[in-house]
Parts: C-alpha cells; sequence; structure tokens
C-alpha cells in the first residue's frame, strides 16, 4: 500500500480556550475514549534540546486532557522491545536511533491508531514545530508546521506549541490519513487483502503485521482474528494464535470449527486443559469428525491421562477409513508414543509414514515393515532425512535379525521334535515373507546421497537373509544338506553386511547409530 502524504498549517490567531474545546471534540468523534496515539519525543539541534523535551512532555499532556490514548516511545521502552522481539524493527534501529523508520510496526505493536513524530526549531523571531501523524491502518501521512513567536521562555513557547498542535488534530486531520472510525475500517479491508496475499506467498510476518493492523481498524472482526491467528501460529507462535482464537471463540460461541481450531492451538501452545475444553465444545456439533477426537485424545495424552486418551483412539481408530484394519494395538501406541503422532492432519501419503515408524518404535516391526512397504510400493516416495533413515532402519535391522534367530531356532526345534515338518516349514514359509518384505522395503527407500553407500550394504544383507529363508525352505522339502550349508553361510553372510551397513553409515554421519 503506497503511503500519501498530506501537509497541513495552522493560524496562531485561536484562543487557547477554544483550542482544547475542539481538540477534544476532534477525539471524540474519532473514537469513544479518544484515538490511541504513538508518541515520539520531538527531534531538535542539540541547543535546542530543553525546548524539544519541553514540547514533547506539554503535548503529551495537552493529547491526554483532550481525550487521547498516548504512549510515549523511548529507546528503552518495552514496546520497543515487543516490536524487536516480533522481528517488526531490527535491532539496528536501537543502535541508530531512527525509531521514525519503524513507525507503523511500532504503532501496531501497541494497538495505535496513528503515530507522531515532529522537529522543534528554534529560529530567532519564532520556534517551529514540523510534525507528522501517520494513520497505523492506511499508512497514509499528513502534516503540520506550526511557528509560534519567541519569547525566551522555553517552558512558555514548548506548551503554546503543543497547544496549537492539540488544536489542528481535528476530525477532519484524522479523515485526511483515514484514522477516523470510517476510514480506519476501508483502509482495514485493504491490509487484510495485502494480509491474505502475503500468506500466500509464505511471507507469514508480513501477513501478520497487515492482519494485526486490520484489527486496529476493526477490533472485532472475526475474519482478521482468524487470519492472525493463522499467520501466528504460521510462525510458530501458538501462544499468540490462541489468544487470537480465544477472542475468535468469544465472538462465535456457536461455532464448531471455531472451537475446533481453538483446541489445536492451544495443544501446540501447551495448554492441553483449555485444549481439550475447546475439543469438547467443538464436539456438541461434530461428535463423530475425527478431527474433534484426536483432538480429545491429543490433550488427555497431554496431561498424561494415558488410559482415556487410548479409549480415544479405540473410537479414532474405527473412524478413519484409511486405518481400517490396524492391528489392535494400535491405539495404545498412539496412546504411549514418544513422539507425538497426528492422523487426521496427516495426507494419505504421510499417515502410512508415520504409522510404519510408530509400529516400528513400538515393537509391532513386521507391521511397521508391512505398513511401510506398502507406502513405498504406492508410487515414488519422498526420500528419508539422514536421521530419519537411521532411526527407521536401525529397527528394521532388529526386525531382520529377529528374522535371522527365529529361523535357526525353527531348525533347532524341528531337531528336538517340537515341530513336525510340516510345522516347521510353516513357520519357515511365514519367516521368508517376513524377510521378503524386509528386503522389498530396503530396494523401495530412498536416502540422501551422503548414505547411499551404507544403504547398498543394508540392500545386499537384507537380500542375503531372504534368500538364506529361501534355502532353508528348499532344505525342509528336499533335505538336500547343500541347502542347509548354503542357508548358514548366507545367513552370516547377511549379518557382516549388516554390521559394514551399520558401521559405514556411523562415519558417514559423524555419530552411531539413531535408535
Amino acid at each position: 500500500m503506497s503511503r500519501q502524504s498530506t501537509y497541513l498549517g495552522l493560524s496562531s490567531a485561536i484562543a487557547l480556550a477554544a483550542i482544547l474545546a475542539f481538540a477534544g471534540a476532534a477525539a471524540r468523534a474519532a473514537g469513544t475514549d479518544g484515538p490511541s496515539l504513538l508518541l515520539f519525543p520531538l527531534r531538535s539541534h542539540w541547543l535546542s534540546e530543553p525546548v524539544a523535551e519541553a514540547a514533547t512532555a506539554a503535548l503529551s499532556n495537552r493529547l491526554t486532557d483532550a481525550g487521547y490514548r498516548v504512549r510515549e516511545l523511548h529507546l528503552d521502552s518495552p514496546t520497543l522491545q515487543l516490536a524487536v522481539s516480533e522481528e517488526w524493527v531490527s535491532p539496528g534501529a536501537l543502535e541508530s536511533g531512527n525509531l521514525e523508520a519503524a513507525r507503523e510496526p511500532l504503532a501496531v505493536a501497541i494497538g495505535a491508531g496513528a503515530s507522531l513524530v515532529g522537529e522543534v526549531v528554534e529560529r530567532e523571531a519564532d520556534v517551529g514545530l514540523h510534525l507528522s501523524a501517520a494513520g497505523t491502518v492506511s499508512q497514509q501521512e499528513a502534516r503540520l508546521e506550526i511557528n509560534v513567536p519567541r519569547t525566551g521562555d522555553r517552558q512558555a513557547d514548548a506548551a503554546e506549541l503543543a497547544d496549537r498542535a492539540v488544536a489542528a488534530l481535528s476530525v477532519e486531520f484524522w479523515s485526511s490519513i483515514a484514522a477516523d472510525p470510517g476510514g480506519a475500517a476501508r483502509s482495514a479491508e485493504a491490509r487484510y487483502a495485502a494480509g491474505r496475499a502475503a500468506m500466500a506467498q509464505g511471507m507469514y510476518r508480513e501477513a501478520l503485521l497487515d492482519f494485526d493492523a486490520a484489527l486496529i481498524g476493526v477490533p472485532g472482526n472475526a475474519d482478521y482474528l482468524a487470519a492472525a491467528a493463522q499467520a501466528r501460529a504460521a510462525l510458530g507462535d501458538y501462544s499468540g494464535a490462541v489468544v487470537r482464537m480465544r477472542t475468535l471463540a468469544a465472538l462465535r460461541p456457536s461455532d464448531a470449527e471455531v472451537a475446533l481450531r481453538l483446541g489445536y492451538a492451544a495443544l501446540r501452545a501447551g495448554e492441553p486443559t483449555q485444549a481439550e475444553s475447546a475439543f469438547l465444545a467443538a464436539a456438541e456439533e461434530l461428535a463423530n469428525d475425527p478431527r474433534v477426537v484426536e483432538g480429545l485424545a491429543l490433550s488427555a495424552r497431554a496431561q498424561g491421562k494415558t488410559e482415556r486418551a487410548e479409549e480415544y483412539y479405540q473410537v479414532l481408530v474405527k473412524t478413519l477409513p484409511g486405518l481400517a484394519g490396524a492391528h489392535p494395538g494400535l491405539p495404545g501406541l498412539l496412546a504411549r508414543a514418544e513422539e507425538t503422532v497426528v492422523l487426521t492432519g496427516a495426507s494419505p501419503d504421510q499417515q502410512p509414514r508415520q504409522l510404519g515408524r510408530l509400529y516400528l518404535a513400538g515393537g509391532y516391526a513386521a507391521e511397521g515393515v508391512a505398513v511401510l512397504l506398502a507406502y513405498h510400493l504406492a508410487g515414488d516416495q519422498p526420500p528419508y532425512e539422514d536421521q530419519e533413515y537411521m532411526s527407521v532402519c536401525s529397527r528394521i535391522d532388529r526386525e531382520a535379525e529377529t528374522v535371522a534367530r527365529a529361523a535357526q531356532g525353527v531348525f533347532a526345534a524341528q531337531a528336538l521334535g517340537q515341530f513336525s515338518d510340516e510345522q516347521a516349514g510353516s513357520q519357515m514359509d511365514d519367516l521368508h515373507n517376513r524377510s521378503e518384505a524386509i528386503a522389498s522395503l530396503a530396494e523401495r527407500i530412498e536416502v540422501s546421497p551422503l548414505l547411499e553407500p551404507a544403504h547398498r550394504y543394508r540392500v545386499l544383507a537384507y537380500n542375503f537373509l531372504n534368500q538364506s529363508n529361501f534355502e532353508s525352505l528348499l532344505y525342509l522339502r528336499t533335505r538336500e544338506a547343500e541347502r542347509q550349508r548354503r542357508a548358514d553361510l548366507l545367513r552370516t553372510a547377511f549379518r557382516k553386511s549388516l554390521a559394514q551397513a551399520s558401521s559405514l553409515a556411523a562415519g558417514l554421519m559423524g555419530s552411531g547409530p539413531s535408535d
């Protein structure tokens, strides 16, 4: 939005009583309690600092008396620190003292409708005040130039400048920078549109500035509140998002979608009790919505109410189409997992990957391998991040070793007469299917170039294991001693190749395998 500028002058012939009465009327017209103003310290040549300081104080007092809400800005002001923390003002502004360049974000930070910046100039015959006012929402600017005869009494001169400045802030003046209610509301629409455009481009901080400015123009606008909450959340400020969503929920108490969004914002902000209340409110209209069920499960989980969380997850597993046929232990895994898994917000591609990792981490390795294999067979999937790869494959390694030991155990049990040939064959057929799934999964996984050399050894190792189990199956059918010898040899090769893969990966990553 382009900045517009207006230049206004003021005659010096108005009596003081009329000045204050007119200023008060303008303030009341512009807002119930008068506009909120951000006042910068008036600047001057160093020789005129006393009159500039006196004029700043006098202007602040006169504005307050006239009904304005005035916030003076200083270098150590909490307002400035807030704006710096929001990254709306650079720390360099503190060092340079050029705070006027950041007047808009500073005004937004305190919710001021306008900001005032000025300079005092002492001349031989008179004293001048050059004052600039900018509408926070409209970004439009207007200027005043006020001159009073120099009396030699700097306090009196400063007071006279302040009186005349307040008189100039008329209804028409505020309209010129759209700082009046009607103009602010129209400008807010433009700022909201600019914020939506910034959000679409991923410029979340710029969008937040626009949305918060729009809220100064129309404080109770539900669309502006929702947008500001969205921008806060996009920046990771979930506490700020909760504040705005809580206000929005008060405006729309029967809107279940608003309650739902408040619940998830509260969860991310670390407020599970408030989140649970919001989800329960949403449940009145969306009782069977998976998002509500999962929200209640996550809220219970965050409060350490594991059994209640598991009950909600049992309902969720039955509700989500993508979880049909899930392992009966999944609700318990979801309730007790170290890593929080959000299923309703996951894309169809993300959900199997999350579930596969969850199964692996929870001790259901065969189910995890099966889910991940189906996921990778469905099409080209994005490569694993290095740490994710190390974590996933370390658990698949354990499944592979479990299969290898189980295969050895089948022959030991058969030799002891615990398994018949038919039972041993059935056991080996199951183990061969598991090792084939492991090998197929490894061949489908895409990894970063860094870990590709190590992954090749892992693919080789899993295929050695699978071939070993195949040879064991053939031995059970043919009783050829060569088949058993080859099965043992390939099982040994599996372990050596897997050790090589783990060692090489640890060296490439510069650390041991992640678990």
